[in-house]
């Protein structure tokens, strides 16, 4: 008599005129597993489509940072340089495309500007709110954020120009700010007006506000030549603005 191990093995093989057997319709609680199945299997890559992107900042985490900054107040202006919910300085608000003061632009725009400078920075522009809060996520800044959503009677900042770099400043003063790589792709009063020094200088040089990599170059070499030095090559703090800017 057969084991039942070959019973089992006999079981699994072809039987001789199967062919035109009628199939084997499967069982009701097969089509219910393959149909669970094929669900489960959906709305799991729907899940993955709609799921938020690891690490992405989230905006409790911009709500805690204007707490931080500001007490979440839009319209602050203490007379410190710093305007609004997330403290800009006005070079910097002006670099991301915007006009007038932070502490007077509507509170979503204050939040699309907050997001775009994250998108390009991290949160290092808050770096001592950022580090107190524990924000270390870096994916994307929340959804909405583009310029999409600003309002549409937000007007395109005017060039800058000498004129108003000087009325920025308050004449040809220097900022306090060390012009540096960082403000590469950011249009600042001062870089502008040292760019406009240097090519009064009959050095070829944009002038654009951007501390670019040209910038830096002619910094790095003024520096040279004169002596000026403001503790990294390439770098305009006060030491090199005083023999470059009238």
């Amino acid at each position: 008599m057969p084991s039942q191990d070959q019973r089992g093995s006999d079981a699994g093989r072809a039987r001789p005129g199967g062919r035109h057997r009628a199939p084997t319709q499967p069982s009701s609680a097969g089509r219910a597993l393959r149909t669970t199945g094929a669900i489960v299997a959906i709305a799991g890559t729907a899940t993955a489509v709609s799921a938020m992107p690891a690490g992405a900042a989230t905006a409790d985490d911009f709500a805690k940072l204007r707490q931080c900054e500001s007490g979440g107040n839009y319209s602050i202006n203490t007379g410190n340089g710093f305007y609004g919910a997330y403290q800009f300085d006005l070079q910097t608000w002006h670099g991301l495309g915007y006009s007038g003061k932070p502490s007077d632009a509507p509170p979503a725009l204050q939040d699309e500007a907050a997001h775009k400078l994250y998108n390009a920075r991290g949160w290092s522009p808050w770096p001592s709110c950022s580090a107190k809060l524990g924000l270390t996520r870096n994916g994307p800044a929340p959804a909405g954020s583009d310029a999409s959503t600003a309002s549409p009677t937000v007007e395109a900042p005017a060039p800058m120009t000498l004129a108003t770099a000087r009325q920025e400043l308050g004449g040809t003063g220097y900022s306090g700010t060390a012009l540096s790589a960082a403000f590469a792709d950011t249009v600042r009063a001062d870089a502008y007006l040292w760019q406009n020094a240097m090519r009064q200088r009959k050095f070829v040089l944009t002038v654009d506000g951007k501390f670019g990599p040209q910038s830096q170059r002619l910094a790095a070499f003024y520096s040279y030549l004169t002596g000026a030095s403001d503790g990294q090559s390439g770098v305009v703090g006060r030491n090199l603005w005083s023999v470059t800017v009238y």
